[in-house]
């Protein structure tokens, strides 16, 4: 305010073109040094941007007055060191370390060279206050043309110098990695600008210099503040970048307007009225730029959290066009980190063994929150998501969206986990085909096939046989042999399909529970409905889990009494139930390959089957197989 005022009442015309440079720098970069200081207080980087900032300020307060010699010629050499701070601040920038012992020496070269170039500016001041430092007058004593040799050799030391800073901000950014290589590759165009405008404005006073000195290195430094979480900023952050955009579109704003103003309409003599028309355009646009600009820096700093149903919409999308199940989740974790602008995303899915992670994005940190991944009623996993910060905490419609996030990834899961299981089902069932066949190979190659051979090698040795009892001996042992290829075949047979399924499914099932009820051991048997007529597929299934059902009771269970219940509805719902010790007191476990072998077959099928203890003790089986094919 006391520089715009000092610009109205001043007289010379050089107040205005001045305050716009040194004034936008003042603000720019004292708000990205108080950003800085606000997360880490005592920051280098912090402290060198806050310090270049107040410097420019400082100049534009007396360049504003500029009806005082005294004030002028501070405003004159004041300009320059915000250059060298800012300078010295990308070298340090962001740990506040330099990069290597070696550029000791080019901080101090920094540091000399400006000092040079500022008292060098501050001598011509004294004698031509009026004039920048290429506008100097040849009359110049020899005392001011030593100070304005000087100055033009800091200068020009200075700004050699910052093009082998940004040389170092390069060769950083190419060994750095994670954040602090995507902080780098934010600040070294910005870098690269700022130093052409530097050039660009002291040797022609070009016009577009202006922003590329007081824009560019600011708002690369927010951003990479701001995206990467540097220093450990988040509301103050979100705040004080508003704040620094807002007061730069002002200054730009009225700083044009004005300028325009009196070029075209009121003239060179008067900027009051010009001043006036920016300062009413700047109160009538300023709220609605204010909240696109926090619009803006919201999405930069939190994503797309404002907008849940986008965030729920592009996760549809990758699983709807993700061709391939095994890539759901890493993508899916990528998504949501990307859209929430969070620093961790990972998927935890539960398995026999407890709970692992499947999927991952970002580095992990030990500031987590976790949600529950709930399908049909069964946590399936956790999404496991990293704040924002350490001391950050998620807001309220934040969890929610999250809490939506997890149900889709827990969908995703269940999917890529059904599909999974119908692979490696496929797998398995093809395994054991093979196996089958090589079983029955090997079975008939050792077992049938010689036996045969040896019964017809016998038959052409009873051919040239005459004696009556030789032959009598020789088909006693024909008779044995043929016994035991039959006994082998029909074992070969009973294991493809027990043959008491050929009586139907109920007189196998009453049967294997006779062989069973014995004096220790009461088997009872039920059956509702008609059970003739099953799938042979469906049959099997059920007699095979009866016989491991029941063998598990007599071998494991020390039960008195056991009932076996089929029943023919829509589905073959199968029960067997013990007075039992249960399950979780069995002898070994009662968890082996037979209860597992129960659950395959079932699943199979499509069906399914539930193991688990009853109340007050023992333990039952349910099974529910579809009927997939009617007699």
């Amino acid at each position: 305010m006391l520089s715009v005022i000092g610009q109205l009442v001043s007289d010379n015309p050089y107040a205005l073109n001045f305050i716009g440079l040194n004034a936008a720098i003042a603000v720019a970069f004292t708000a990205a040094g108080m950003l800085v200081l606000t997360g880490a207080p005592r920051h280098p980087v912090g402290l060198l941007m806050t310090a270049g900032g107040l410097s420019a300020a400082i100049s534009v307060l007396a360049g504003s007055w500029s009806g005082s010699v005294a004030t002028v010629w501070i405003s004159k050499w004041l300009w320059w060191p915000p250059f060298g701070l800012i300078l010295l601040a990308l070298l340090l920038f962001p740990d506040g370390r330099l990069p290597s012992r070696r550029w000791r020496a080019v901080a101090w070269a920094l540091a000399g060279s400006v000092l040079i170039a500022t008292v060098g500016l501050a001598g011509v001041a004294a004698d031509q206050p009026y004039a920048f430092l290429i506008e100097v007058s040849p009359e110049l004593t020899t005392v001011g043309r030593a100070f304005l040799a000087a100055a033009l050799a800091g200068v020009a030391v200075t700004m050699a110098l910052g093009i082998a800073i940004v040389g170092s901000l390069w060769a950083r950014w190419r060994v750095a990695e994670g954040d602090t290589r995507r902080q780098l590759a934010c600040l070294i165009p910005a870098a690269v600008l700022m130093a052409i405008g530097i050039g660009l404005d002291s040797a022609f006073a070009f016009p577009l210099a202006f922003p590329l000195i007081a824009v560019a290195v600011p708002i690369a430094m927010a951003v990479a503040i701001l995206r990467y979480r540097l220093y450990g900023l988040d509301r103050a952050v979100n705040r004080t970048t508003v704040w620094l955009v807002m007061s730069l579109l002002v200054l730009v704003t009225f700083v044009a307007v004005v300028t325009a103003l009196r070029l075209l309409l009121v003239g060179d003599e008067d900027s009051t009225n010009a001043s006036l028309v920016a300062t009413g355009l700047i109160a009538v646009g300023f709220e609605p730029v204010r909240r696109r600009v926090q619009q803006s820096v919201d999405h930069l700093l939190y994503g797309d959290r404002a907008n849940p149903y986008k965030v729920i919409g592009v996760l549809l999308d990758l699983l709807r066009h993700t061709a391939e199940y095994g890539d759901v989740l890493p993508r899916l974790t990528s998504a949501v980190a990307e859209s929430l602008r969070l620093p961790y995303v990972a998927v935890a899915l539960n398995d026999a063994q407890g709970t692992r992670i499947v999927a991952e994005h970002g580095d992990r940190s030990d500031h987590l929150e976790t949600f529950a991944m709930q399908t049909h009623g069964t946590e399936v996993g956790r999404l496991l998501v990293g704040r924002r910060s350490p001391g950050a905490q998620f807001t309220p419609r934040e969890r929610r969206l999250l809490a939506d996030v997890a149900l889709n990834a827990a969908m995703a899961a269940e999917a890529t986990r059904l599909i999974q299981d119908l692979r490696q089902s496929r797998e398995r069932l093809v395994m054991a085909r093979e196996e089958e066949r090589r079983r029955l190979r090997r079975d008939l190659h050792d077992g049938v096939g010689p036996a045969l051979t040896g019964i017809a090698m016998q038959i052409r040795a009873a051919r040239k046989l005459s004696g009556p009892s030789r032959v009598g001996e020789l088909l006693d042992g024909l008779t044995g042999d043929l016994q035991i290829c039959t006994a082998e075949v029909r074992s070969l047979v009973t294991a493809l399909r027990p043959p008491s399924l050929d009586r139907g499914l109920g007189e196998a099932l009453r049967a294997e529970c006779h062989r069973f009820d014995t004096e220790g051991l009461e088997v009872s048997f039920e059956a509702d409905g008609d059970l003739t007529g099953l799938p042979a597929a469906v049959e099997v299934a059920a007699y095979r889990i009866v016989s491991e059902s029941l063998n598990n009771v007599a071998r494991h269970a020390r039960a008195a009494h056991c009932r076996v219940s089929v029943t023919r509805s829509s589905t073959l719902d199968i029960e067997v139930i013990d007075d039992g010790v249960g399950l979780a007191s069995s002898a070994n476990g009662r968890a082996g390959v037979g209860l597992q072998s129960m659950r395959e077959r079932a699943e199979e099928l499509g069906g399914e089957c539930i193991i688990a203890s009853t109340v007050p003790h023992g333990a039952a089986v349910r099974v529910h197989l579809p009927i997939a094919v009617s007699a």
